[in-house]
């Protein structure tokens, strides 16, 4: 399992290019790198690299998330469907990782409450997992079945004070996880993202997102006044590491591998 890691604000002109190495297989796991928000940029742990305003909707570039968030309010359910794709490992490439995920917070708060599912590779092996984290608390495996091509419905709720609840739900294999956990968090965001943990990205094709709904509304339906649609791609230096595509029905979307960064 490759190792997850989290630029906090505050470190962030302190921590350039520290955001997301790699690990041996199966290390101990910290938490999913998180976007971040500083003067007018949205910052990506590691690196500067600006945004595009577009109407309510922002398109971010960032070191190691795709896939979209709505930000400017306070939100307790997060819902979204992805397919674990097959990663395509080969010797050469050294270790990646994609990581498709839903969860709250993280954009530019410094928790994040989540679970998803991942393939990395360490050379030509690969190894699937499903996976529950309540950052600053380290990722906790999900002993279940996870196979490519297997749809996953994934499922956080602020339930009441300080608990959450995390869902996983293998649509394909028939089975599900359900967790309660504690961590006092602000809600400031919530998002479905396909995450680079490693230093590269898992090659995987296309991967279809569907359903991401935000306290059962459609991501793309908050279009009110202080909200803002967040579109997320992954870029290291020039290199477009994958692109997002632009949302159908106000809750469908595609992230697709382009380059290897």
């Amino acid at each position: 399992m490759i190792k997850h890691s989290f630029t906090a604000l505050g470190a962030l002109t302190l921590a350039l290019g520290s955001l997301a190495f790699a690990q041996p297989a199966m290390a101990a796991a910290g938490a999913h790198a998180t976007f971040q928000t500083g003067g007018p940029y949205h910052v990506a742990p590691g690196s500067r690299i600006g945004h595009a305003s577009i109407g309510n909707r922002v398109l971010d570039y960032s070191t190691n998330w795709s896939g979209y968030a709505v930000t400017g309010g306070t939100f307790t359910t997060a819902t979204a469907t992805w397919i674990q794709n097959a990663g395509t490992c080969t010797s050469g490439d050294g270790q990646t990782d994609m990581s498709p995920w839903v969860g709250l917070d993280g954009f530019s708060d410094s928790t994040v409450e989540q679970t998803g599912t991942s393939v990395d590779c360490n050379g030509a092996s690969s190894d699937y997992y499903a996976w529950y984290e309540m950052y600053p608390a380290g990722v906790v495996i999900i002993n279940k079945t996870v196979k490519a091509g297997d749809s996953f419905t994934g499922t956080v709720t602020h339930t009441s004070g300080t608990t959450y609840k995390l869902v996983l739900t293998n649509n394909t294999e028939g089975w599900t996880f359900s967790v309660s956990k504690k961590l006092s968090a602000k809600d400031s965001s919530a998002e479905a993202v396909m995450e680079m943990a490693a230093n590269s990205l898992t090659k995987f094709g296309t991967d279809p997102f569907t359903s991401f709904t935000v306290d059962g509304k459609a991501v793309g339906s908050y279009t009110g006044s202080g909200y803002t649609i967040e579109q997320m791609e992954i870029k290291v230096g020039s290199t477009l590491c994958d692109s997002t595509s632009a949302l159908s029905n106000e809750e469908n979307f595609t992230t697709t591998w382009l380059n290897a960064c």
